[in-house]
C-alpha cells in the first residue's frame, strides 16, 4: 500500500479501516514478523494524525478453505503486533464476512451459521472479537438476496416508505420488519447469539445497490441505486438512532460499496456498477451525499475504507486491486 493513501487522510477527522489482501493471510498467520512489518510500515508513521479505526484481515474469506484455516492465526498475530506498540486498544482487528456464512436468513430469529464453518472457523473468530472488543464485520447486500428470491418484493429491499403494506413479522419473536436490510442484519446477530455471543458490536462493512446490470436485470438501475443509498443513509443515520428490531437503539456503522464504479472488474455486467462515482472519479452518478474530489491509483492492492463517525456512514473506497484516496 502506498503510504500516501493513509497520509492523505491526516487531520480530516475521517476514520480509516485498512485491509490486508487475502493472499497475504497465510504468511501473516505463519510469521509474526509480517504483522510487525505491516504496523511499522503502514501505521506507525501515520496514526498520530490519521485516524485508523481497524485492520481487516482479508475480505469474505471465512468460507474459503485456502484462507479460513489461517484466518484466526493471522488476526492473532496482527493483534499482538499492535499490542507490541501499545496500539491494540485504539486500532481493532477484524475480518469482513459475506452472508454466505448463514445457513438461513428467514426468519431472522432462526438464523444459524453454516455447519461446516460454525464451530471450526466462526466460533474461534467470534471468541477473538469478543475478547479484544472488536466488531463483527459483515457484508450485507439486500440486492443479492432480493435477486435470489421469488418472494421478496423490490420495495421491501429498497426501504419502501409505505411501511403499512410492507411488513414481515418474525413468527418466533413477533418482531416486525419493514425492510430487508434489518432482516439480514438481525439474522447475523441471531446466528452469533446461537453460539453464545450476545454483545458483539456489529459493523456492516459493505452494502449498496448496483446502478446497472445485464439486459434482463431490471432491479439494477440508477434510480434504484439512488433510492437504496439515500434511504439507507436516512435509516442508519436517523435521530434518535433506530437500530434494528432485535437491537433497537443500537447504532449500525455502515460502509456503502462503493465509491467508484469498477469498469475493469471481471464477471457479470452488474459487477462493474456499484459505485456512486464513475470509474474515472470525475462525475457523480447521483448525489446521495456530498463527497470531496477523489483520485484513484490502481497499482496498489490494499483495501481501505473511510468512515465518518458523526454520520455513521462510510464508503468502501476500493477493491483489492485498486486504491483510492482523497
Amino acid at each position: 500500500m502506498d503510504p500516501a493513501v493513509t497520509k492523505a487522510f491526516a487531520n480530516t477527522g475521517i476514520s480509516l479501516s485498512l485491509c490486508v489482501p487475502d493472499n497475504q493471510i497465510p504468511s501473516l498467520a505463519s510469521n509474526s514478523s509480517e504483522a510487525i512489518l505491516v504496523v511499522e510500515t503502514f501505521i506507525l508513521p501515520f496514526h498520530k494524525r490519521t485516524r485508523i479505526y481497524s485492520i481487516s484481515i482479508g475480505n469474505e474469506v471465512s468460507t474459503i478453505d485456502e484462507f479460513a484455516r489461517s484466518l484466526l492465526p493471522a488476526m492473532e498475530n496482527m493483534y499482538l503486533a499492535l499490542r507490541k506498540f501499545r496500539l491494540h486498544k485504539r486500532i481493532l482487528v477484524s475480518t469482513p464476512h459475506s452472508l454466505a456464512i448463514l445457513a438461513i436468513v428467514f426468519p431472522p430469529s432462526g438464523a444459524v451459521f453454516q455447519e461446516s464453518i460454525a464451530e471450526s472457523v466462526l466460533w474461534p473468530v467470534l471468541s477473538f472479537l469478543n475478547r479484544t472488543k472488536s466488531p463483527f464485520m459483515v457484508n450485507v447486500y439486500p440486492y443479492l438476496t432480493y435477486n435470489g428470491s421469488s418472494t421478496i418484493s423490490l420495495d421491501f429491499a429498497l426501504f419502501s416508505e409505505n411501511i403499512q403494506s410492507l411488513k414481515y413479522t418474525d413468527p418466533n419473536t413477533n418482531l416486525t420488519y419493514t425492510n430487508l436490510f434489518d432482516v439480514m442484519v438481525d439474522a447475523v446477530s441471531s446466528a452469533a447469539y446461537s453460539l453464545g455471543f450476545h454483545n458483539l458490536p456489529l459493523v456492516v462493512s459493505e452494502t449498496g445497490w448496483p446502478s446497472q446490470g445485464g439486459s434482463d436485470d431490471t432491479a439494477a438501475s440508477l434510480q434504484n441505486a439512488e433510492i437504496f443509498n439515500k434511504r439507507l443513509i436516512k435509516h442508519v443515520n436517523g435521530k434518535p438512532i433506530k437500530g434494528t428490531p432485535l437491537r433497537p437503539g443500537v447504532p449500525i456503522p455502515t460502509y456503502i460499496f462503493s465509491l467508484f464504479d469498477e469498469d475493469q472488474k471481471p464477471g457479470a455486467p452488474v459487477e462493474n456498477h456499484w459505485g456512486i462515482l464513475y470509474a474515472n472519479g470525475t462525475r457523480l452518478v447521483y448525489s446521495a451525499v456530498s463527497i470531496a474530489s477523489v483520485k484513484e491509483n490502481r497499482e496498489n492492492c490494499f483495501f481501505i475504507k473511510a468512515y465518518d463517525r458523526t454520520a455513521r456512514i462510510g464508503f468502501a473506497l476500493l477493491s483489492t486491486d485498486s486504491t483510492i484516496f482523497i
